[in-house]
């Protein structure tokens, strides 16, 4: 059974090299339009923001998945697994369309509703990003497959046995024992002898 600090290093060191690289240019171009003449640069985060959202949901699940109970590790699991995919569609979408990304970076900045016709082509950082992305979906694979072994947190972080029903079946605290004059103490001393 693979442990839980690998699987933080197999989902959190690609999430983390993955949201580093989407602040880095993307793709590069031109625009065909008059009021664009040089130039233009799209980092990760302006053609796909959802990538660094992607990437800390995914860092997020991981956490979800070593803290929680059986049912919470199983949807966290999905969870993890789809967030790491999402991530990976995005920085294909750059890197198969760059043109596209810099005609939409070019149109929002012109406030156009259109883009215009542009030129462009992927930097190595978007390659870089593609590889994280795969590793990302590889790690959470992993970590969703090894998450089945685990327990969730040690069991004093667990809730305790629940209290007597009084004669309604309203739960009774200690404060109600207090109350009526009973030692809710009592039970946990020894005997005296």
């Amino acid at each position: 059974m693979a442990g839980k600090r690998r699987a933080t290093l197999v989902v959190a060191v690609p999430a983390a090299v993955l949201a580093t690289l989407s602040t880095q240019t993307w793709a590069t171009g031109r625009a065909n339009d008059v009021l664009s003449h040089g130039p233009t640069s799209v980092t990760g985060t302006e053609a796909m923001p959802g990538v660094i959202g992607l990437a800390i949901v995914a860092v997020a699940a991981l956490l979800a998945i070593m803290t929680g109970g059986r049912v919470i590790r199983a949807v966290s699991a999905v969870l993890l697994v789809l967030a790491a995919l999402g991530a990976l569609a995005l920085v294909l979408l750059v890197a198969l369309r760059p043109t596209q990304v810099v005609a939409d970076a070019v149109a929002r900045a012109l406030a156009r509703t259109t883009a215009p016709g542009a030129t462009g082509s992927p930097t190595v950082m978007v390659w870089l990003a593609f590889v994280a992305a795969v590793a990302l979906v590889a790690g959470a694979a992993l970590a969703a497959s090894w998450s089945r072994g685990w327990g969730g947190l040690s069991a004093r972080y667990e809730r305790g046995a629940r209290p007597a029903a009084g004669p309604r079946g309203q739960v009774r605290s200690t404060w109600d024992d207090l109350t009526e004059g009973r030692d809710p103490t009592a039970a946990d001393r020894p005997p005296d002898d």
